[in-house]
């Protein structure tokens, strides 16, 4: 069956609360790619570096958490819509095949 694929745009922003933020789905819903779970654990990890590093200074460890949070967001996003690309785009399968044969052979991605 069918279902539809919900995602945020790719350079997704959110004005700060104070004392909230997100992390995983919440924070970054893209494209399937593999990389939701590994994402989530990475984004928890990080927010507790950050709150650990902040002398108790929430607010600071929030707004430090997220500018690093949107850089990886957006890369994690971009690079996703690429592969979704390779894989039902206009070319598939060629661009994916094309894709692994420029791997093995050591040819630079464009």
């Amino acid at each position: 069956m069918p279902r539809i694929i919900h995602t945020l745009p790719e350079t997704h922003r959110w004005s700060r609360v104070p004392g909230v933020t997100l992390l995983g789905d919440a924070a970054h819903l893209m494209v399937p790619s593999g990389e939701g779970a590994n994402l989530a654990i990475y984004d928890g990890a990080e927010l507790g570096k950050s709150i650990a590093a902040s002398s108790g200074d929430i607010e600071a460890a929030l707004l430090a958490y997220e500018r690093e949070l949107f850089a990886r967001s957006t890369t994690a996003a971009v690079e996703a819509s690429k592969l979704t690309t390779l894989l039902f785009g206009e070319t598939a399968p060629y661009g994916l095949v094309e894709a692994f044969e420029q791997e093995l052979l050591g040819i630079p991605n464009s």
